[in-house]
């Protein structure tokens, strides 16, 4: 008996497509959501309401990039970086999840966390507003943790949430090409100049199994300053980047704004 071994390795990816959606189904069945309790329909752990009412930016306004608004160019004066892309202010729920997922070590919320970013990029970058939908990123970087602080806490939230970027946007993700070589001061009450020089030379790039392509995401779970991210663009554009698109769940913004 001969078999088509083309239909052999279809029928193989439709059945562990089955299985993967059978999966799904099983987890939105059992799950409810962290925020009221409701049954969850598409997301696990938020439901279509909650989903719905969830705070964003509107990037169709801007152009599908924050810094095309203004009010971050003050905030940031000094942009390393060529985009920015947040999913919203940082406020509840997203204060929350991320410190549930940062010091409670619920990993479940990074799977969230990443598919809500991904799905907010994705949108922005289809806008018919986008600037320039050519020059797409072909490799996801995170924000890492000083050893010290990555060994008491166990894991990088930052890491978790860009690895579950990946998975959703298919954009290949490298963990270890930058690492944090200085265990740096609290960046808390330190004016602009200070955080930059607090931030300088912290990091370093590891080239070793892979060239650098020209547009990299670089993803971290808060903006604040831009400090930090600043300071790996910089880094980043001296080994051949040319385009850095930096994503976060939220960003810091002031009260006057």
């Amino acid at each position: 008996m001969e078999f088509d071994a083309v239909n052999i390795k279809h029928g193989a990816f439709s059945f562990f497509d089955k299985i993967k959606q059978l999966i799904h189904a099983s987890k939105l069945a059992l799950s409810s959501c962290d925020l009221c309790g409701n049954q969850c329909e598409e997301h696990p752990l938020l439901c279509q309401f909650c989903l719905r009412d969830l705070p964003k930016f509107n990037y169709q306004l801007i152009s599908a990039d924050l810094l095309n608004w203004p009010a971050i160019n003050k905030i940031i004066p000094k942009q390393s970086f060529d985009h920015l892309h947040s999913l919203s202010p940082h406020t509840w729920p997203y204060t929350q999840w991320i410190s549930s997922l940062k010091y409670k070590g619920r990993f479940e919320l990074a799977d969230l966390l990443g598919k809500l970013l991904y799905e907010s990029w994705k949108k922005g970058a289809e806008s018919p507003n986008t600037l320039d939908q050519t020059d797409q990123p072909e490799l996801i970087l995170s924000v890492p943790l000083y050893i010290t602080k990555w060994q008491y806490r166990g894991y990088n939230q930052a890491h978790l949430i860009a690895k579950k970027f990946a998975k959703y946007s298919g954009i290949n993700y490298q963990q270890n090409i930058i690492s944090r070589i200085l265990e740096t001061e609290s960046q808390v009450g330190k004016s602009g100049s200070q955080r930059r020089n607090n931030m300088k030379n912290a990091f370093d790039i590891k080239l070793d199994t892979i060239k650098l392509p020209k547009h990299v995401i670089l993803i971290d779970d808060v903006v604040t300053t831009g400090t930090t991210v600043n300071e790996i663009s910089i880094l980043l554009k001296k080994h051949g980047v040319q385009t850095v698109s930096v994503l976060s769940v939220t960003i810091a913004l002031p009260d006057t704004i």
